[in-house]
Order: structure tokens, then sequence, then C-alpha cells
């Protein structure tokens, strides 16, 4: 007994991290090996739709709206440049790359579908923020590319997810789902934000419980393709091997895109690297949860929604794997051109080769001068000196750069 408490105690830490990628595991296993449980909580109706979805999807956008602080969003207002950037990339650019699986004979056209919503979504709501804040990017520009897009989003993705959808053939109404998306996530963000500014108790709650209220967000949000799964399963189950591998490198292949894409345009702008970061990031993810509710709110005739449900949890799997790896790799990195601007920046001497300074560089982003001057025979350059030969310097402030 005492040895699996320790055992929970230590896995305990972990779970709770990664609680909303393992529970997306566990919704596709369980909606695929056990649907009578997830069929059965998507069974009652109100108004033609699914009552437990409608619950949790108000529930999600209650805690977004709780969790909403104003004062980072402020700070980010200055960053014009960066920001214009972000609105135009997570709303209009990258939504157009999902038009090219369309073109694409092996996928089902519910897949074609599923990945043309999840592309046509705004930025992540909790995890892509989370992340640059992992890679030490900007966090007060990351907070504000979320909160904007997704208030924007809701405005802008009926009539541009129209469009995208009607170059494939697909018909949908947008006006219908513009009127669904104000209901169910402007309304419920709004209740929320106005209970958090007018009650300090709920303000102090949510802020001593962060890591509770955020999973039980995850949690209702987990349910959505949970019970859409279950439901599809017979048909989940009948899907060829090829159409299976097909979506998930589909969902691969956007988010490298996507990655490659933003890193190179904000690389163009010329952005200080913390700002880098949380352009590349925020820009390259989407939202799952505004995913899940349009999914929910598409007519009978887009197709099984279930099918249509699963290149957005795939898609939200890939990315959230991906982009923790860069975040914990990019995080060791300090920011870029810091010599140019009275910085430091670490040069080999004469003798000394490439590789021992790759050694070096990772462990010397997180210490000082004198350490690094003790630590690591480098010659330290400051200012806009120019002393060390060109050809031999070479700035550890960015892990895409060869």
């Amino acid at each position: 007994m005492r040895a699996a408490s320790d055992c929970w105690k230590a896995a305990k830490p972990t779970l709770l991290k990664h609680y909303l990628p393992l529970g997306l595991g566990m919704a596709l296993f369980l909606g695929l090996t056990v649907p009578a449980a997830g069929a059965a909580v998507a069974k009652p109706k109100v108004a033609g739709r699914g009552a437990v979805s409608f619950v949790c999807v108000m529930l999600i956008f209650i805690i977004s709206g709780l969790t909403l602080k104003t004062d980072d969003v402020k700070k980010a207002l200055q960053a014009w440049k960066a920001t214009l950037f972000g609105f135009v990339s997570i709303l209009f650019i990258t939504p157009l790359l999902a038009l090219l699986p369309q073109q694409l004979p092996f996928l089902p056209p519910e897949f074609q579908i599923g990945l043309l919503i999840f592309c046509s979504m705004p930025t992540t709501v909790n995890s892509g923020v989370a992340l640059a804040q992992t890679a030490k990017g900007n966090f007060a520009l990351a907070l504000l590319l979320t909160v904007c897009t997704n208030l924007l989003g809701v405005l802008t993705v009926p009539f541009y997810l129209s469009a995208l959808l009607g170059v494939g053939g697909f018909k949908l109404d947008p006006v219908p789902l513009l009127v669904n998306l104000l209901m169910m996530i402007l309304l419920p963000l709004a209740v929320g934000k106005a209970v958090r500014e007018l009650s300090p108790r709920a303000q102090a709650f949510v802020k001593a419980h962060k890591k509770l209220v955020g999973n039980f967000a995850n949690t209702c949000l987990i349910m959505i393709p949970w019970m859409k799964i279950s439901v599809s399963q017979p048909k989940i189950v009948g899907l060829s091997a090829s159409a299976l591998l097909g979506l998930v490198a589909c969902g691969l292949i956007i988010h490298l895109v996507y990655l490659g894409f933003n890193y190179a345009s904000a690389s163009a702008l010329r952005l200080p690297l913390e700002m880098k970061k949380a352009i590349v990031i925020m820009c390259s993810q989407k939202t799952l949860p505004t995913a899940m509710t349009v999914v929910s709110l598409l007519p009978e005739e887009m197709g099984d929604l279930g099918l249509v449900a699963l290149p957005p949890i795939v898609s939200h799997l890939v990315q959230l794997f991906i982009d923790a790896a860069i975040a914990s790799k990019w995080a060791q990195y300090t920011d870029d051109g810091a010599a140019g601007r009275g910085g430091v920046q670490l040069v080999a001497p004469g003798g000394m080769r490439s590789e021992d300074t790759a050694h070096a560089a990772p462990a010397a982003a997180s210490m000082t001068v004198d350490e690094v001057a003790a630590a690591v025979p480098v010659k330290i350059v400051t200012g806009k000196s120019h002393e060390a030969d060109p050809r031999l310097q070479r700035t550890w402030s960015d892990p895409f750069r060869v």
C-alpha cells in the first residue's frame, strides 16, 4: 500500500502537467474500446443538440473568463508590429493551408472538413501561452494574441470557414454558426470575466486553485471528443490504414509548415527573440475548444461528426508534443543580437573548436558574465566591440539558426 502511495506521489506532478494530452489520448482509447459509455452520456438532447456537450462548452468559456487578466494584455499593446502580424497570420494566412488536404483522395471528406475547421481556428487558449512562457518568450504578447484572436475569431471564423469550405464543394451558412458562437463562447466568456471583476472572492479562489480550475476546464474539453468518438466508433474502426496514417501525416506537415512560415516572418520583421518566440508558438497553434464547439454546431449534412472531430484532436496532440520539445530547447537561449545592443556575446578564441563552444553555450545561457568567463575559455565581447575575428564569432541565441 505504501509503495502504491509513493508511486502516486512520484507520478502525480507529471500526470497533472500533461493532463490534457493524456486525457485526449484516454478519450480516444475509451471512445474506441468502450463506446457505449460515451454514447450514453451524449444521448440527452436539448433543442436537438447534446445537452452534456452544450454544458461542457459553456463551462470551458466561463472558466476562460474567470482566468482572463486585463493588465498583462495592456502591456503588450505597445508591440503593434508583432501583434498585427500575429492577427493576420492566425486568422487569415494559416487557415489557407487546410485547402491542400482537400486535394488528397485517400482522406475521407469528414477528415478534410475536420482539418479545415482546425486550421481556421484562432490560437490556443491555454497551452500556447504556457509553452511561450516555457520558452521564455514574451508572455504579454502571447496572452494578447490569445485573447484578441479568440474574440475576433468568433466573428471571422464562420465567414472564412464558409468561404474555404465552398472551395472544396462544401456548403455552410455562416450566420447561424456566428449566432451560436456568440451565444456559446462570447456570452459565457463575458459572464466569467464579469464574475472575476465583481467578486474578489471568486478571483482569489481562481488564483489559489489555478491548476485545479484549469484541469476542470480540460476535463470538460476532453469529454466533448470522447462523446463524439464513442458515437462514431463503428465508422472510425472501419477506416483504412492509409486514411489514418494520412491524417497523422497531414497534422504533422501542416504544423511544421506553420512553424517554418512564422519563424521566417518573425525573422524578417527583426523582432526581439522573446517576441519571436511568442509569435512562432502562438501563430502556429490552433485552439481545440473552439474547434470542438464548431464541430458540435455543424449540420448533419456535413457528414459524421465523430469523424470530423478526429482531425482536430490528432492535430492538437501533434502541435502539443512538437512545441513542448521546441519550447524546452528554446528556453536555453538568450536574446538575438545581444552584443549589438550592449549585451553579452560568446566568441570562440582562435584555439577553440566550434564543437567545444556548442557544448558550452546552453549552460552559459543561464550564467552571469563572470561565471561564463570562469567556466568557459571564451572571450566576452560587450557593446559593439569588434576586437575578435568576425569569422570566429557565433551568437548562441537561436536553436533554429545554423
